[in-house]
């Protein structure tokens, strides 16, 4: 091993919850017992991600608010994270964990390989779809490390700009190599991307926990899109949805009952439901993600709150009317030690180790593809390829499912909806600063603000916003679109009380800082101002 497996290795054992031998346990070479295809499968279960960048990703874009210094439901580590500082505090969700968790995935996935080709028959159906899964879980891995990590795609500066080191070996990391650039990075994923499509299949107990077929499509079809790959994404976006995409059934969800804690915990788990046609990648990870986007009173110094949801998502007046026409409405509190607006998606389950002392941790369950996501996906690709009856087809099917409403969008109606409405920030009266639309930089080309493009793209995004509500996902798009957001502290009023910092056109903190570990073992930081 590399001395970077070391420093990998005392990173997890120190932040894991579980076992602090678990990964010692398996590492650093379990190969000679790799000898068929039933263990190499049992391996890749083991390689899809077990930690989450829902938190961070969360706490660092325009999702949450700072509520009062003061709210002891809060930390060094949050707050770090909430000001886009380089983290100095660890935490089961910080990005040391992330990074070493991700590279270790990577390592199983790297296993899995190498045992497959010492296999003396390699051309099994069964094998070749673990090998397909094998590449598509250690494209995957890369392509959160690096949009984590790296700034966005860029076809100008991409082959400049440093991206993360492409594991393809069984060790967890090498801190001599180079990061490469982003451009190499992309190139890398592409390839791994693929040669695994032509392999993975659905023969699997539960596919919806394994990159079967429509997921591995949906991963293509949201790849090619930050890849700037227009036809590609719509191509991989309909090998997944078919002619009848199946979405959640949000009427059904908003009919479950919301009262108590156990109530919430069922609701989330019914999103995530693996019989649900719509979920097509569920994953696990050991984080608090559950608790912090949901009502219990955990993480309330930084929230999805009321002020936000009025002016910005969920009840704001959008398109199709007003929140009343909801199918799936959000829960909703208001007072002043605790703000908040929630949708019950990503479910918080406590696992107990010690029923006597009743210690455990929390896991997240988060649907990683769906079909509704990557239907957004399409209608974003369609909107760059110019084909916008294409799109608003998708924005339709998208809104008619997650609303009441009867408002059929064209074009033209987009066009004159988004044009009307300031974007947020203009005013530099912070307490009149917030709109659903906001400038869009994106550093591949678009056509002038005001037109049917740049409307029909603040629809998508605005949609894609409420779609991929405490997913973190709404991170990534703020990347690619250079949105310039502020950092806001709430008055006891629940409303803006002061700007305390702004993240601009091209600022470095958008790639988050390597790890301190990591940067202590060698491997070259992120540029800061």
């Amino acid at each position: 091993m590399k001395k970077i497996f070391k420093y990998t290795a005392l990173a997890l054992t120190a932040l894991t919850l579980g076992s602090c031998n678990s990964f010692l346990d398996k590492m650093p070479d379990n190969r000679t017992t790799l000898d068929n295809e039933d263990k190499i499968s049992d391996l890749l279960t083991t390689a899809y991600p077990t930690t989450s960048y829902l938190l961070v990703n969360e706490l660092i874009s325009d999702n949450c608010d700072y509520y009062d210094p003061t709210n002891h439901d809060g930390d060094r580590f949050g707050d770090e994270t909430f000001q886009w500082k380089d983290v100095t505090e660890t935490s089961n969700d910080c990005t040391d964990f992330l990074w070493t968790a991700l590279y270790g995935d990577i390592a199983q996935a790297n296993q899995a390989l190498e045992a497959i080709s010492e296999l003396p028959d390699t051309t099994d159906s069964k094998v070749l779809q673990d090998k397909g899964e094998a590449l598509l879980i250690r494209a995957y891995n890369h392509f959160i490390l690096v949009n984590e990590f790296s700034q966005a795609y860029n076809p100008e500066t991409s082959n400049k700009d440093l991206g993360i080191y492409y594991s393809k070996q069984v060790e967890t990391y090498n801190s001599d190599a180079p990061r490469g650039t982003v451009a190499e990075t992309y190139a890398n994923i592409d390839k791994d991307i693929q040669e695994g499509l032509k392999l993975i299949g659905d023969d699997y107990t539960v596919p919806k926990y394994h990159f079967n077929k429509k997921a591995a499509y949906a991963f293509a079809a949201r790849f090619y899109l930050f890849y700037d790959k227009w036809d590609e994404a719509v191509k991989y976006a309909n090998l997944c949805l078919g002619s009848e995409p199946s979405l959640h059934d949000y009427d059904a969800l908003e009919a479950l009952p919301l009262s108590t804690s156990s109530q919430a915990i069922t609701v989330a788990k019914t999103y995530c439901d693996a019989g649900a046609n719509a979920n097509l990648l569920i994953e696990t990870a050991n984080s608090y993600a559950g608790l912090a986007v949901g009502p219990w009173g955990y993480y309330t110094r930084y929230r999805h709150g009321n002020y936000i949801a009025d002016n910005e998502t969920f009840h704001a007046e959008n398109i199709w009317g007003g929140k009343l026409l909801l199918r799936w409405k959000s829960f909703d509190n208001n007072t002043a030690s605790s703000d908040f607006c929630v949708i019950m998606k990503v479910p918080a389950v406590f696992e107990e180790k010690d029923p006597v002392a009743r210690t455990g941790y929390y896991h997240i369950l988060n649907v990683t593809f769906s079909q509704d996501e990557t239907l957004l996906v399409r209608a974003e690709a369609y909107t760059m390829l110019k084909q916008y009856d294409k799109a608003c087809e998708d924005l339709n099917l998208w809104m008619h499912n997650f609303t009441k409403s009867t408002v059929q969008l064209t074009p033209e109606s987009i066009q004159k909806f988004y044009k009307d409405i300031p974007y947020s920030y203009d005013d530099k009266d912070i307490t009149k600063g917030s709109t659903i639309k906001k400038h869009l930089h994106p550093h591949f080309t678009i056509d002038a603000e005001g037109s049917v493009q740049e409307s029909m793209l603040q629809c998508v995004l605005d949609f894609r916003r409420i779609e991929t509500m405490h997913q973190g996902l709404r991170w990534w798009d703020i990347k690619r679109y250079n949105i310039v957001i502020p950092r806001r502290t709430m008055g006891s009023n629940g409303k803006p009380e002061k700007i305390t910092d702004w993240l601009k056109q091209d600022d470095p903190r958008r790639a988050i800082q390597i790890p301190l570990t990591i940067r202590t073992a060698g491997v070259t930081p992120n540029p800061r101002n």
